[in-house]
């Protein structure tokens, strides 16, 4: 039986990937602050521990040996260094990272793994951050023999998601309002939920690992065809209108960065990684159906005036 531990558990990444590999048959640890409630069952062991606290984190990890580490809640090369410093490795077959297409330079072109990467002005310390660790995380391949995979996704969408995006959608279309959209070329990539975590799992058997890969459907969408998808699953008609984007910062009324996510997935393919299957049309009709049945209700403060 396989052990694994997810550095995470409550939010939307890591309780998907949570409840996909509890019902795998995975032996499941996960690893939370005990902040947020985890509404599931079916792991082994929930560690409450502030993984920041490099004494509680090694307490909490001693004497505990997983198979494969899943580091959802890594966003900073600290975190990544503490972590290493407070598990025991002998065991430990296969680490994944959850990092972030936001470690890529803007760009409009389709992008591979080995395009221009650092500080990126529309995601700030964010990408430079998830960087930096995938930097640390590469030193420890390369000196320490770790067996690792880091993936870069796209936005992550569909059931259960805690970012205040296609439901604010839902949100304007279901009451009819006036939905601002920065007037740009912009065009973006989404990875659903589903696919994403069994791109995960392929990563504990696959050997093509010590390096990282691109993870997105790779169809391309601008935002007035996604809100329009949205529309069409409500059988709405969106009221659009375009913002100059020089008049104001677009997260401030927009759920997306204005930013190109175009990436390649190629690598992905041919290594023998799980291949995103889930268009969006369908990804977002999942996670209509969810926002129906459960109605979320969300804080997004930087939407501050679209709200």
């Amino acid at each position: 039986m396989v052990k694994v531990l997810i550095l995470g558990g409550s939010g939307f990444v890591s309780q998907a990937l949570a409840k996909y590999l509890i019902k795998r048959g995975y032996e499941t640890d996960i690893l939370t602050r005990g902040i947020k409630e985890v509404n599931y069952l079916g792991f082994r062991n929930h560690i409450i521990c502030n993984r920041k606290d490099k004494k509680s984190l090694k307490s909490s990890l001693k004497n505990k040996n997983y198979d494969v580490i899943f580091d959802i809640s890594a966003y900073s090369k600290d975190d990544v260094e503490i972590l290493f410093s407070c598990i025991n490795p002998s065991s430990l077959k296969r680490y994944i990272f959850c990092s972030s297409a936001a470690v890529y330079i803007p760009t409009n072109r389709n992008i591979k793994e080995d395009a221009d990467k650092g500080e990126n002005s529309t995601w700030g310390i964010y990408g430079y951050n998830k960087l930096q660790a995938e930097s640390y995380i590469n030193e420890l391949i390369l000196k320490e023999d770790l067996h690792a995979t880091i993936f870069r996704p796209t936005y992550i969408y569909g059931e259960g998601n805690d970012l205040y995006r296609e439901c604010y959608f839902f949100d304007k279309l279901e009451n009819e309002d006036i939905i601002l959209v920065p007037d740009d070329d912009v065009k973006v990539q989404f990875i659903h939920i589903q696919d994403l975590v069994k791109a995960f799992e392929c990563a504990i058997y696959n050997d093509n690992d010590r390096r990282a890969y691109n993870l997105t459907s790779p169809n391309l969408y601008s935002f007035e065809e996604i809100i329009n998808l949205c529309a069409c699953i409500l059988n709405k008609k969106a009221n659009i209108k375009k913002v100059p984007i020089s008049n104001l910062d677009v997260r401030s009324y927009f759920p997306f960065r204005n930013t190109n996510f175009n990436l390649n997935i190629k690598d992905l393919r041919e290594n023998g990684f799980h291949l995103p299957v889930i268009y969006l049309k369908e990804g977002l009709e999942m996670s209509y159906k969810w926002y129906s049945d459960e109605r979320p209700i969300y804080r997004d403060y930087k939407l501050v005036k679209a709200l």
